[in-house]
C-alpha cells in the first residue's frame, strides 16, 4: 500500500474481514476509477465483526467510541486493535477504535477529530511503516498543527522481512496485541483522565 500511495488519483483500500472485502469489491466496480484493494494476507482473522457500515468514499468506520486513546488500524490489523482495546478496558481505559478503510483518500477530518479528542494515538498496519498509515497520520498531525499529541506506530520496518507464518512474524517484529498493550503507558493515561475530571 505504501508503494501505491505515491500514485496520483489512485484509491487504496484494505478490508477488515471477508465481508468487507466483498463490499469493497462491489464498491470499487461502481467507482469508475483505478482502485487498489489490499487482500488480507493469511485469510480472515478470528474476530467476528458484527458491524459492517456502508462504505463511503474516503471515510473511516468508527468501530468503538472512546475518549482516552485513539487506535487507528487498517485492514486485517483491526482485529489486533480490538484485542488491545479489550485489554485496555480491564484497566478502565476507554479506547476509540477506528477502521481507517482508505489509505487514500485519507479521512483527515474524522481522524483529526478523534486525535484532538484523545491526544493519544496508536497506528497499526501490516505493511511497511514507511509511507503507510503511520506516515499519513504523522503528516496530518504536522499539517494541521496538532499540539501535544503522543503517537506510537506499529508496522514492519524498512528492511527485507523474514519468511514465516503471520503469528511468528508479528511476534518477531513486535506487532502482536500483547506487545502493543505492554508498551502503552497505562499510568500516564490514567493521570490524564484524572486531570480532565478535576
Amino acid at each position: 500500500m505504501a508503494f501505491f500511495r505515491l500514485v496520483p488519483n489512485l484509491t487504496i483500500m484494505a478490508p477488515k474481514d471477508f465481508k468487507e472485502l466483498e463490499d469493497m469489491l462491489q464498491f470499487s466496480l461502481n467507482l469508475k476509477r483505478p482502485v487498489v484493494i489490499r487482500y488480507p494476507r493469511g485469510g480472515e482473522g478470528k474476530e467476528k465483526f458484527k458491524q459492517h457500515k456502508k462504505i463511503e468514499y474516503g471515510k473511516i468506520e468508527t468501530i468503538k467510541e472512546g475518549e482516552d486513546i485513539s487506535i487507528l488500524a487498517i485492514g486485517k490489523t483491526l482485529e489486533r486493535a480490538m484485542q488491545v482495546s479489550k485489554m485496555l478496558e480491564k484497566e478502565e481505559i476507554n479506547a476509540e477504535v477506528i477502521n481507517v478503510r482508505f489509505l487514500k483518500p485519507f479521512d483527515k477530518k474524522n481522524i483529526k477529530r478523534s486525535i484532538k479528542k484523545t491526544k493519544r494515538v496508536i497506528t497499526i498496519e501490516d505493511g511497511t511503516i514507511l509511507n503507510g498509515l503511520s506516515t499519513a497520520v504523522k503528516e496530518l498531525i504536522i499539517d494541521e498543527k496538532l499540539e501535544k499529541i503522543e503517537i506510537q506506530s506499529y508496522g514492519y520496518p524498512d528492511e527485507f522481512i523474514q519468511h514465516g507464518n503471520i503469528k511468528e512474524l508479528e511476534k518477531l517484529y513486535h506487532q502482536d496485541a500483547k506487545y502493543i498493550f505492554k508498551n502503552i503507558d497505562i499510568n500516564k493515561i490514567k493521570e490524564g483522565k484524572e486531570n480532565k475530571n478535576e
